[in-house]
């Protein structure tokens, strides 16, 4: 875009805002891609923002693209010292481009406008970006141009992404012109630290082993493999970079399928060579089994031969002799095996038979224990029953006379007679006893006549010590 194209307007500069900046912010996590110099400008980009530009830079990289950067243009009030951050982006759909150059037109323009108040009309517009294929990191003249005409501002910054060689960097105004940045800063929230870290490897070209030891795709990787496979046939010609890529490609595959045609040829070599080998050693083998043949062959004629010339009728005697014999001793090995048979089963009869006078014996034993009582239970009876036939041996002569039976009666009474005699005595002995120990207790004698003198010296007996009356 000239001059001659867009008339501008009266510039106004707007008022940074005071807001703290995110690497001193206990909400967001930065990291430093490249190395930001003391007096560089400082510019923090969100993360997403960052890997959205990438892939809108890896989308084609025939030609040069571009956007515009929203964000907020700040001061930090702990240290008085502005910054920019950048937290969305805008893709130009309206814009004239070459393979060297990006311009934007008023359908840009409107339509940049509309989109940010549409989506994001809290954030200002701090600078644009554009890519430089396969060129560098630096700004043109025509870039230039565009910078001063449409990015005026002293907080606005251009961004310049090589998607070919993989570098990218900031431009700020310093001195009245355009300079680019040490370096920048990326930031997220402190909850996306390893997504932040994982895209800072990638911008830096750095390995990334987390997950899984780096075998997934990177998102820009991913991103340009897609569009790889959905960018429709361009009908300009293709740039050196594309050409010397398909090349590159063309060569890497020729030198592989010829590494495979070589390795294919190689082991068809050796499978052949091993066939021969193997074909030789099946040769050799029917040759060494042929030759084995024909020496069995002439061994058994040789053996023919010399039976029949050696006593032939002998030898069919003794053939048939061993043949007799032979089946003699199948014959006696049947018979033993049917006497094994019948002994073996004898065998279990006769184990059962044991085993149940086992039993038998067992159980005798322990009525020979009963017997062995019952034999004494026996004797005493015996020798009971002998005591009572001598008593009853004894009175044998009595129970056999006539009278005895009368003589027994009268002995019985007499008996019985004497032994209430026996009662009667023991009776009166008892009374008579009892009739002597009360008269010991209760009887006393009389004084002697002798002592109704007093003695001398002694007082007679008063009156009152006289009994009342005194039996003679």
């Amino acid at each position: 875009m000239s001059g001659d194209e867009i008339v501008f307007g009266e510039m106004k500069v707007r008022e940074p805002e005071r807001l703290t900046r995110p690497d001193r912010d206990r909400r967001y996590a930065c990291l430093a891609y490249e190395v930001p110099e003391p007096f560089d400008l400082p510019i923090f980009i969100d993360r997403r923002t960052a890997d959205a530009i990438e892939r809108h830079a890896l989308s084609d990289t025939s030609v040069e693209l571009g956007g515009i950067l929203l964000g907020k243009e700040c001061i930090d009030p702990a240290t008085g010292q502005p910054f920019v951050w950048v937290t969305e982006a805008l893709e130009a759909r309206h814009y004239t481009n070459t393979q060297a150059s990006f311009t934007y037109t008023h359908d840009s323009w409107e339509e940049i406008t509309r989109e940010r108040d549409r989506l994001h009309p809290d954030r200002d517009i701090v600078g644009w970006y554009h890519t430089h294929p396969s060129f560098g990191i630096f700004l043109s003249h025509h870039d230039l141009f565009i910078h001063r005409n449409f990015f005026s501002q002293p907080l606005q910054v251009a961004y310049v992404v090589d998607p070919i060689n993989q570098t990218r960097g900031f431009f700020q105004w310093r001195d009245g012109g355009l300079a680019q940045v040490g370096g920048y800063y990326l930031s997220a929230d402190r909850g996306d630290r390893v997504a932040l870290a994982r895209l800072a490897n990638e911008l830096e070209k750095l390995p990334n082993t987390e997950g899984g030891g780096g075998a997934t795709l990177s998102p820009r990787l991913e991103a340009e493999l897609i569009n790889m496979l959905t960018r429709p046939a361009q009908a300009h010609t293709a740039s050196p970079v594309e050409r010397m890529q398909i090349a590159t490609l063309s060569g890497m595959i020729g030198t592989f399928l010829g590494i495979l045609g070589v390795a294919l040829v190689l082991w068809l070599y050796q499978i052949q060579t091993r066939m021969q080998d193997q074909g030789d050693a099946i040769r050799e083998l029917a040759r060494a089994v042929e030759q084995i043949g024909d020496g069995q062959r002439v061994a058994n004629e040789a053996i023919l031969r010399k039976v029949e010339t050696d006593k032939p009728p002998e030898f069919l005697a003794q053939y048939a002799a061993a043949l007799k014999e032979r089946d003699e001793n199948r014959q006696l090995l049947a018979a033993q095996r049917s006497m094994t048979e019948v002994l073996g089963a004898r065998l279990d009869e006769v184990t059962r038979r044991y085993d149940a006078d086992e039993k038998k014996l067992a159980k005798l034993k322990g009525a020979g224990d009963e017997i062995e009582k019952l034999r004494k239970q026996v004797v005493d009876l015996e020798d009971k029953a002998e005591s009572r036939q001598r008593i009853l041996d004894a009175a044998g002569p009595i129970l056999d006379y006539k009278e005895g039976d009368k003589a027994v009666r009268d002995l019985i009474a007499e008996l019985s007679q004497a032994r209430l005699v026996g009662y009667a005595g023991w009776a009166f002995g008892t009374l008579m006893t009892v009739g002597l120990a009360a008269m010991f207790f209760f009887y006393r004698p009389a004084p002697n006549e002798t002592e109704s003198t007093p003695e001398p010296g002694r007082n007679p007996p008063s009156e009152g010590d006289r009994p009342s009356h005194r039996i003679v």
